[in-house]
């Protein structure tokens, strides 16, 4: 890579990395918000359902565009989007604006997944994609953990002190801690300043990388600087690309992610109100551990190089493979870890059945930790492994749109997880059951249609190879006058 392009790139992801920060501002400071908005689960499970549901309807919108148009100009326009609406939360002092600030930074972080896979698809060669995504995957949630100890920065509630009821707590919260209740909407404010600094830095140095340019079956073209990929994505193609099986059963498989986005949504509500700990206590630290070790080292990274690996090795469907394997395993971890429960404040496990001592609580902690982290682990391998999928098994014109319509559909799956989980907290009062319970009957309708990619891919991937070899000769006979 050129010095340019890694300058570039430098600015283009620092960007990006303040943008992805938005849901992992909100989501710490759940009770923080609910209390000062005088709101329950109930309305934040709308919010946060709206939220990903208009930010999955705007990526299908920008994943096009990002086919259509010069990908540098969606960067700006989200760049100053997201910045003016992570200011205007200073503003925020009711339900309804909380809303609307909300739906805007949806449509502002929707530009971030088409735009980061095509670009990547562009500039990174075409073995290394599932390591790419990897490391897109990796600056995705080290931002997630960056802006969640941001944000955690400035609550200063003590929620082991609270021994009452999940939702009396927020009650008691809004009246104890109300001068500082006002604290969550700081780290936003900051954060649009830096992102505005930081878009106009893009404007003057982030370039456009050439399309297809390290497609394996087009590198020796383009070669020759003069020639560029010619082909851009019609309308009319859609019902071709929605015909492909593998395509289907890559985009439209939503149930894996409904447990995984109610998890998203009240991860610290229920660390807080259910388990009972401050977010900086060391058993809550040491689990962050396990999960970012397990998760990121493990997930995000080893299971990433496993797939691009076995496709190296003329495993052409390998990458399809540990996707789907790791979509079938994480779900015994996740089930025996949510099963677990513990609560800080009664030292008991497994929904306050088992009561322990401080050394067998540290133990089957410890235990709670394993299970989630290696759960995470899996979750984790999906990801790079998924896109590298839908990248495989599609045209280079078609890519940002097919990311797009597989975000959109993971959106609805993610919105019906925050909203159903939302209303089912608030009626029952407990998290880990609630989780537990999501997590299994949503776990199986999603492994029926993980299974049948085995069959699909390797055919779809194929076709998809040939075609690019004819276009690669077609390309090589014209000449430059006319590639233009």
């Amino acid at each position: 890579m050129k010095k340019r392009e890694l300058i570039s790139l430098f600015f283009f992801l620092s960007l990006i990395f303040i943008i992805i920060m938005d849901s992992a501002l909100f989501l710490p400071n759940e009770v923080l918000i609910a209390a000062d908005l005088g709101i329950y689960f109930d309305a934040l499970g709308i919010i946060i359902g709206i939220y990903t549901i208009v930010n999955g309807i705007s990526i299908l919108v920008f994943g096009y565009l990002t086919d259509r148009i010069e990908r540098k100009k969606i960067l700006i326009l989200a760049g100053v989007l997201w910045s003016l609406t992570a200011i205007l939360h200073i503003f925020v002092e009711e339900f309804w604006h909380l809303l609307l600030v909300r739906i805007v930074a949806a449509i502002a972080v929707s530009v971030t997944t088409p735009l980061v896979i095509s670009y990547f698809a562009d500039l990174i060669s075409s073995d290394s994609r599932s390591k790419s995504f990897a490391f897109w995957g990796m600056v995705t949630n080290i931002g997630t953990l960056v802006a969640g100890f941001l944000a955690l920065a400035f609550n200063a509630v003590d929620f082991e002190a609270i021994e009452l009821p999940l939702l009396q707590k927020i009650d008691y919260i809004a009246s104890y801690y109300s001068n500082i209740l006002y604290t969550w909407r700081l780290p936003y404010f900051y954060l649009g300043i830096i992102a505005l600094l930081f878009t106009v830095l893009n404007y003057f140095v982030t370039i456009e990388p050439k399309r297809a340019a390290k497609e394996k079956q087009l590198e020796e073209v383009f070669s020759d600087e003069t020639i560029r990929y010619s082909y851009k994505i019609k309308f009319s193609d859609l019902k071709f690309v929605f015909k492909r099986k593998s395509n289907f059963f890559l985009m439209f498989n939503f149930f894996d992610v409904i447990a995984s986005g109610l998890v998203l949504a009240y991860i610290f509500p229920y660390i807080e109100l259910e388990i009972g700990a401050n977010p900086s206590d060391i058993k809550v630290i040491i689990l962050f551990l396990f999960v970012i070790v397990l998760g990121l080292i493990v997930g995000q990274l080893w299971l990433a190089h496993l797939g691009d690996k076995k496709v190296q090795h003329g495993d052409l469907t390998g990458r399809v493979k540990v996707a789907v394997i790791c979509s079938i395993l994480n779900l015994p971890f996740f089930l025996f870890g949510f099963a677990m429960t513990p609560n800080v404040t009664n030292s008991s496990f497994f929904f306050g059945t088992l009561l322990v001592n401080d050394i067998g609580f540290w133990i089957l902690w410890l235990v709670f930790c394993s299970f989630l982290g290696v759960g995470l682990a899996f979750t984790m391998g999906i990801g790079p492994n998924y896109y590298s999928s839908l990248i495989d098994v599609n045209f280079p014109e078609n890519r940002g749109t097919m990311v797009a319509v597989g975000a959109f559909i993971d959106s609805i799956g993610r919105t019906l997880g925050a909203v159903i989980g939302g209303f089912v907290v608030t009626f029952t009062g407990s998290f880990s059951a609630t989780i537990f319970w999501t997590f299994l009957i949503f776990g199986i309708f999603s492994t029926c249609l993980w299974i049948p990619l085995f069959f699909t891919a390797k055919k779809d991937y194929l076709e998809i190879n040939e075609a690019m070899k004819n276009r690669a000769s077609s390309l090589s006979k014209i000449q430059p006058e006319e590639s233009r």
